[in-house]
This record gives structure tokens, C-alpha cells and sequence, in this order.
């Protein structure tokens, strides 16, 4: 693998990892924030249980920013970078979800859809390139 692919790589974890450890930092010591993106009916039906299930999904996000920014220190296989993306890929599902099938979630929350499909994009992309950068084709 070249040195641009690599430095790519490493980018696109980094990246991932800041993204995500800003929302596991809020919900695990700062759920209150998150009322932000939440319409009238999600703040209501705040419950103590609710606030306990931020702050462990903060700690869960917390523990994936560990992993990518150790993964961003080393030297990726393009099998890697489609985990990541498909990882990248969970929380937009779920925000999607979220949006389209409950009220307790304002437009706002798009963006961080958006932002984690983008991860999706990015590592699907970094993936592919890989093949080019290796100058070798694996099949299977």
C-alpha cells in the first residue's frame, strides 16, 4: 500500500473518531444536550431509564472512537475500511429510522444522519482505491 493511501486512511478514522466522540462525550456526561435535537415529544417522554440508556450508548460510542483512533495508527486493509463503513452505516439506519417512524426527533437530527452516511461514502471510496494503490487485484 503507498504512503497517500495510508495518510488517507488515517484521515478518514481520525475523522470518524472526532466525529462520533463529540455525541459519546454529551451523552455520557451531558444528555441534556441532546434534548437539541429532540421535538416536544421526545423531551416528555424523558424517563430516568432513558437518561441511564444516554449515558451507556455514550459510553458504547466512546468505546468505537477508541478502536478507530487505534485503527488510525496502523496500516488498514481495504477489509477493514468496508467495516468501518458498514459500522458508519448502523447509526444512519437507525437515525433514518428514528426520523421517518417516531416523533420524538427533530430535523435537526438529519445532519448527524448525513454525517455518518458520509463516513459510509468516504470508506467505501477509500476501500476501492485501495485495490488501485496496492497495484493489485484480489479475486474471489
Amino acid at each position: 500500500m503507498n504512503s497517500s493511501f495510508n495518510k488517507a486512511s488515517r484521515l478518514y478514522l481520525i475523522c470518524m473518531g472526532l466525529f462520533w466522540i463529540v455525541f459519546g462525550l454529551i451523552t455520557t456526561f451531558y444528555p441534556k444536550l441532546m434534548d437539541m435535537f429532540q421535538t416536544e415529544d421526545g423531551i416528555n417522554a424523558q424517563t430516568a431509564y432513558s437518561n441511564h440508556v444516554w449515558s451507556h450508548d455514550g459510553l458504547d460510542i466512546i468505546s468505537l472512537c477508541i478502536v478507530l483512533f487505534a485503527l488510525s495508527r496502523e496500516t488498514v486493509s481495504k477489509n477493514v475500511l468496508r467495516a468501518v463503513a458498514l459500522a458508519a452505516l448502523m447509526p444512519t439506519i437507525g437515525i433514518a429510522n428514528a426520523l421517518i417512524r417516531t416523533p420524538y426527533w427533530n430535523n435537526l437530527f438529519i445532519g448527524a444522519g448525513l454525517g455518518c452516511f458520509a463516513f459510509v461514502i468516504w470508506g467505501f471510496v477509500l476501500a476501492g482505491r485501495s485495490e488501485s494503490a496496492s497495484g493489485e487485484v484480489s479475486i474471489r
